[in-house]
């Protein structure tokens, strides 16, 4: 090897680039003695050369280093303290691993046994084992270790056993949705909104603490204002990884599979099934509708608002809801105009099915609460439910929720995969119940569940309902109602609910059907159904036209309205397009609107639009609509305004953001959902972007990233691409697999400044060995090695930052480096003493 390097490299610059070649190197704990030659340096600098670093072939000083360890190609949460101790001959080192980390590899009993501890306990041994290897990767700063397949007990690529979780940092944070809207008439009174809700609360350590707001204003002109406050839910929860569950105490609402859902004061304790392989998890609702104008969809259930959101003309999906909400959910629609509509979606849910000879439990007990003013109910009650797979594609499940009183409700089911044709389940539940007037009542109450993915089609159906009560039958809401409101509810006879889509490769258009009917035995019934067809085509040299058809009818209490609606898009360009809309309803007639579209720039969007209804069009008051969204490092920003001749003026504006801060510091982000978690990067350096420019680091270093999910796996990435060309990022890949709400923490090495050629020079007029190392003071980083001669490439140097070199046993002198070095062409020279 020395004869090697003898006959290629000569000269000083040969010596940097050996060095800076060595310094890359891979780095394994099977080692190899090497000598150098160094007869090809020059002769002056022959014995002032510390290559003690390099003697040995993958040679690791003694030491501590923070790293990434990666476990047959997956990365292990946080980076890892990491010592190396010195060989007892002083010419190498031994990798120490703790048993803690060694722990999260989910090793059997019989792998575990074969690795042994040494340095008292403290260390973990690996080199003595010839199937386990692992790398030291000094370049990216990582601890590659690969361990046979046999020797785990988890074997499922896409999922992460709960050893190699992580519970996040200490912490607090804030997600806030505010919308607010003036409506100017153009005679009368005007009226200005402001709502806002969201969530609040702090980490620590597995626990998290949440509080869920929300509040409305409305003023109109010479009337009192009118303005409501509430926290709709305040909660602790904890995951508990070993039982596969979440536990929860305070003020929350019943999450249950088989019964309706109330607000209670008490505890919990479910089943996750986020903490199972993505193959066994549910799936999220969505909620569909029309909007006649600028308008604000709100959907709540038993009161709580969950979603929020302003929306154009036309028919409009939320796909935004988590797989944790179920049942009956309330939407309303309130347009420009002051005019509202409201309906209810019911949810459709996937059957109760458990793999074999596994449980899956929610079970909880308290009391009942209701109103604003959290008045806690009587009496106490306690809930239990399970799912056992009984079979390979079978499963029997039941519950019982019973109080302290005069009411009692039993269920039991069976569920059934059919394989190709699906899965299906079916569950009775009694109900027993003695409540003022009626007395005591007693009454069943049946459902199915259906739902089948059609793979080769692309296609889902989901039909959850039927469901049949008898007039006797009463829900736990039910019965509170009775028990401590005015005496009246509604009481549900029977439910259909139908959920369909289908996409036909030929003719090449996708379909969609949503159906619910509700029979009540004391109120007349309530319909909700909604159909489209879209198409995207071609018409010779226009390319990307797309259609679609919408259709509802909907049916709830003193709502009636049948409506339609046509939407044509023409494509001009990239990111342009204009469209022309048509929307027949049952109260309003036949309206259209001709808009453009322009979303050019990623992260800003707008669209302009005239129209109106037939008559309004004919005597020249049309409307003309303008809607704006902005999309920000730290939030969403979203307008609109309507214009109407002689009639009236609006504008509707809304901001959706999170903050989140920790002991590192803190940043403003875009929106996240309360219990999801999020992943906070400290770098110390200002504007990095981040998943593609969603994040950046602020002023202090600092930048959060959410849209991670609880128990999976996330990668997040610095945006390379567009780095600042004076920014150099180490390791610009997180991986992490955080559980719900946490708040992950990643130091990530990141330097910002020149890259200069420099020649280092010590107070004698002599260099620093060559492979003496040149820190950055103010991160700790290593900026650079010093080369023959004094020569040293750096990186991430500024104006009036402080470098120390540091060589042999201790030895070391300090740079202070010159104001605007870059500006200075070629080699500079840099005093060390």
């Amino acid at each position: 090897m020395a004869v090697a390097m003898e006959r290629i490299f000569t000269g000083k610059r040969a010596v940097t680039g050996v060095v800076l070649f060595l310094s890359g190197c891979c780095i394994s704990v099977r080692i190899f003695a090497v000598e150098f030659n160094v007869n090809f340096i020059d002769s002056a600098d022959r014995n002032n050369v510390d290559l003690s670093r390099f003697q040995v072939a993958d040679y690791i000083a003694p030491g501590e280093y923070l790293l990434d360890v990666v476990l047959n190609g997956r990365t292990l949460g946080d980076q890892s303290l990491i010592k190396y101790y010195a060989s007892q001959d002083n010419k190498n080192s031994r990798l120490c691993l703790p048993p803690a980390l060694v722990d999260k590899f989910d090793l059997t009993k019989d792998a575990r046994q074969k690795l042994t501890l040494w340095h008292h306990g403290e260390c973990t041994s690996l080199d003595r084992q010839s199937e386990v290897t692992a790398r030291y990767d000094q370049e990216k700063q990582t601890l590659n270790i690969s361990i046979p397949q046999a020797w785990l007990v988890f074997h499922d690529q896409n999922w992460v056993p709960p050893s190699q979780w992580d519970n996040g940092v200490n912490g607090a944070l804030l997600d806030y949705n505010l919308l607010g809207s003036k409506y100017m008439p153009h005679s009368g009174d005007s009226t200005t909104s402001f709502s806002s809700y969201g969530t609040t609360g702090f980490n620590l350590g597995p626990w998290r603490a949440r509080a869920d707001y929300q509040y409305s204003s409305s003023r109109t002109s010479g009337t009192p204002a009118s303005d409501q406050f509430t926290w709709t839910q305040s909660y602790l929860y904890r995951a508990l990884p070993s039982m596969g569950a979440r536990l929860t105490g305070g003020q929350t609402y019943l999450s249950s599979d088989i019964f309706d859902s109330f607000r209670f004061l008490g505890a919990s304790l479910n089943s996750d099934q986020r903490m199972l392989p993505p193959s066994l998890r549910g799936y999220a609702p969505q909620v569909t509708g029309i909007a006649k104008t600028n308008a604000k969809v709100s959907i709540s259930q038993n009161g709580r608002v969950i979603y929020q959101t302003n929306v154009s003309p036309g028919p409009f999906v939320v796909q935004d809801l988590t797989e944790a909400v179920q049942g009956a959910l309330d939407v309303k629609i309130e347009e420009e105009n002051g005019s509202v509509t409201t309906y209810q979606v019911t949810t459709a849910t996937i059957p109760f099915l458990t793999r074999k000879g596994q449980v899956r439990f929610k079970t909880a007990m308290g009391k009942p609460t209701t109103g604003s003013s959290h008045h806690v109910l009587q009496p106490g009650f306690y809930s239990g439910e399970m799912s056992w797979g009984a079979l390979n594609d079978f499963s029997v499940y039941g519950g019982l929720i019973a109080t302290t009183g005069n009411y009692q409700a039993q269920a039991v089911g069976v569920g059934q995969n059919l394989q190709k044709l699906g899965a299906v389940s079916f569950d009775v539940t009694r109900s027993s119940a003695t409540v003022p007037v009626a007395g005591e009542q007693t009454g069943l109450s049946y459902r199915a569940n259906y739902s089948k993915r059609f793979d080769s089609t692309g296609s889902q159906i989901t039909f959850a309902g039927y469901r049949f009560s008898e007039k006797t039958f009463m829900s736990f809401s039910q019965y509170l109602d009775k028990m401590n409101g005015d005496g009246y509810s509604r009481d549900d006879k029977q439910t259909y609910t139908v959920t369909a889509n289908q996409y036909l490769p030929w003719p090449a258009i996708t379909l969609y059907l949503s159906a619910t009917h509700k029979i009540y035995w004391n109120e007349s019934a309530s319909n909700n159904y909604s159909a489209s067809v879209s198409k995207i085509f071609d018409i010779g040299r226009f390319t990307g036209i797309s259609a679609t058809f919408f259709a509802s009818k909907l049916n709830y209490r003193r709502t009636d309205e049948n409506q339609m609606f046509l939407s044509l898009s023409l494509p001009l360009s990239s990111g342009q397009q204009i469209s022309y809309d048509a929307q027949q309803d049952s109260q309003n007639g036949f309206s259209q609107t001709a808009s453009y579209y322009n979303s050019q720039d990623p992260n800003n969007s707008w669209r302009v639009g005239v129209g109106g209804s037939s008559p309004d069009l004919q005597k020249g008051q049309g409307v003309f609509r303008t809607n704006y969204q902005h999309m920000s490092p730290y939030g969403q920003f979203g307008a609109n305004g309507s214009v109407k001749n002689n009639d009236y003026r609006s504008v509707n504006a809304n901001w959706y953001g999170s903050m989140t801060a920790t002991a590192a510091g803190a940043a403003l982000h875009q929106s996240s959902a309360g219990n999801e978690p999020r992943m906070m990067l400290s770098t110390g350096v200002k504007g990095i972007p981040v998943s593609d420019g969603a994040s950046v680091t602020n002023d202090y270093g600092i930048a959060v990233v959410n849209g991670v999910s609880s128990y999976q796996t996330s990668d997040i990435r610095v945006d390379v691409n567009n780095l600042p060309d004076d920014i150099e990022v180490y390791g610009s890949v997180v991986s992490k697999t955080l559980t719900e709400g946490a708040i992950g923490f990643r130091k990530m090495r990141a330097i910002k400044g020149e890259r200069l050629m420099a020649v280092i020079r010590l107070k004698d007029g002599s260099h620093p060995p060559l492979g003496a190392a040149v820190t950055d003071n103010s991160s700790g980083f290593e900026a650079g090695l010093v080369g023959d001669g004094g020569l040293a490439y750096l990186a991430g140097v500024s104006g009036e930052k402080s470098l120390t070199v540091h060589w042999g046993e201790g030895q070391q002198c300090q740079i202070q480096v010159p104001s605007d070095p870059g500006a200075r062409a070629g080699q500079i020279l840099l005093p060390c003493s």
